[in-house]
């Protein structure tokens, strides 16, 4: 019976309406990444427009939650917190002063309208004027429109621009809307029926905008009090069907616990008898452990005596083995002092090997070398090698001639190991031929210095010692 009641009263208080607008008790909600983008038919806009909705701001989490965007730069753009309006792309920018007017959570009524014509765009907000911005141009067709978010942020995608809250009737007319139509609009509620009674001019109609995809869980929302009395019947019905269904759902699922209820008790039965059972074995198991326990205390007290003795005899171990330690590490670095005198020993014999040759050399040959060029970093203290060899012999040829006539200052040294660093410029830096003009003898004698002598200086390590004895027997 109070159901009834419930039911007539709705049907009485709600008035009539026609099908045509089946969209009029509907709403969207949209979460900070949900959002409605498609590409409509603008050419009934090109030259007036009014974009009219009812929403509520249920917590938009950034700046400037955008609720209606058209075009890529905001050709027409509205946000929830009336802090930015743009209009006709032309740079027009509408800061609104109702932030503070309207509650968060609560349903107001926001429209925008302009034309050519008036070249104005006018903002309202629950049937008030607050502002007027002048706009010329035409609006530009063929771009994206989106709703719940801002179309250059959704790629990538930045939640500043994010829209929080339910959306309802977003109509866009082909007409710039009076001040007078936009208070009727609002005078006639959420539930109003004003856009019916101007069908000729609703061109973007909410109940199509309901069918297009949707991006993230933007949902549908019915609004309880703007449903006709066929709709609510239609409500009724379905949430009985609904109720209905949930029963049935329960009934099976009290039906299956009833069965498992049953084959629980049954299992209840088995699992007494098997206890019963278990209850015998263990009084046996009991029995059993006290002879047990009286048998493994007798072998805990040989177990104690043996760890006793085992004990000394570790400690017996431990000093033999610390002794056996020492001993090894003692004859370790006795083995390893005498591979190493072995090794320096091997390498004096062939370095001095190496040395007799070149001092043979040296004698034999009666040249003038510039021994002062291994007290150099490049050579000090390194051994020399095969190919340091070939490098003294071969690094002079073809550059050396090139340098006749130039006076060798240190920064062209510098600049030519900088840009050549594959010879020995560093034998330059010698008092020999730094800051001297470079002749054609010195050109030679670079070239051909260490031809017939650098083979015989392969493996002896350019010490200073060395290089004065070589220099001594050169004389």
């Amino acid at each position: 019976m109070a159901m009834f009641l419930l039911i007539a009263s709705l049907l009485y208080a709600v008035p009539a309406a026609t099908a045509s607008y089946s969209g009029r008790s509907k709403a969207l909600k949209f979460t900070e990444t949900s959002y409605i983008v498609f590409t409509p038919d603008m050419s009934p806009f090109v030259n007036k427009m009014s974009v009219c909705m009812w929403l509520r701001d249920l917590g938009s989490p950034g700046c400037c939650p955008t609720v209606f965007n058209y075009g890529p730069v905001n050709i027409v753009r509205i946000d929830s917190d009336g802090g930015h309006i743009y209009m006709a792309n032309q740079g027009d920018h509408f800061e609104s002063e109702f932030a503070g007017a309207v509650t968060k959570g609560e349903w107001y009524h926001t429209c925008l309208s302009w034309s050519t014509s008036s070249g104005s765009a006018r903002y309202y907000v629950n049937g008030q004027h607050l502002g007027t911005v002048t706009s010329h141009g035409t609006l530009s067709t063929g771009n994206k429109m989106v709703i719940g978010h801002h179309s250059s942020h959704i790629s990538p995608f930045r939640n500043s621009n994010s829209f929080v809250g339910e959306i309802s009737k977003l109509n866009v007319y082909a007409k710039e809307l009076t001040a007078g139509e936009v208070k009727r609009m609002f005078s006639g509620g959420l539930c109003g029926l004003w856009e019916e009674e101007n069908e000729d001019v609703r061109v973007l109609k909410w109940e199509d905008i309901l069918k297009l995809p949707r991006t993230g869980s933007v949902t549908e929302v019915r609004l309880v009090q703007c449903l006709t009395p066929q709709e609510l019947l239609e409500e009724c019905e379905r949430q009985r069907n609904e109720t209905s269904r949930q029963l049935n759902e329960s009934l099976k699922v009290l039906e299956n616990v009833r069965a498992e209820l049953n084959t629980t008790l049954a299992e209840k039965e088995y699992l007494t008898e098997r206890l019963a059972e278990s209850q015998a074995e263990l009084n046996t198991t009991l029995a059993d452990k006290e002879s047990l326990n009286e048998t493994l205390a007798e072998m805990k007290a040989e177990l104690s005596t043996t760890a006793e003795t085992l004990a000394e005899t570790q400690a017996e171990l431990n000093a033999t083995l610390a002794d056996k330690e020492s001993l090894n590490a003692t004859l370790a670095d006795k083995n390893t002092c005498a591979e190493s005198l072995t090794e320096t020993q091997t390498q004096m014999n062939i370095t001095m090997e190496n040395l007799q040759e070149a001092v043979e050399e040296i004698q034999r040959l009666n040249r003038t070398w510039d021994w002062d060029m291994f007290s150099l970093d490049e050579y000090l203290n390194k051994t020399v090698s095969p190919d340091m060899a070939e490098q003294m012999k071969s690094s002079w040829d073809g550059i050396s001639d090139m340098m006749v006539n130039f006076t060798l200052t240190e920064q062209w040294v510098t600049f030519l190991k900088h840009i050549d660093g594959g010879r020995p410029w560093s034998m330059l830096y010698n008092d020999r031929y730094l800051n001297k003009v470079f002749t054609k003898e010195m050109a030679e004698t670079l070239s051909t210095m260490w031809d017939e002598i650098s083979d015989k200086l392969v493996g002896i390590t350019m010490t200073e010692k060395i290089i004065e004895l070589l220099k001594y027997v050169q004389g």
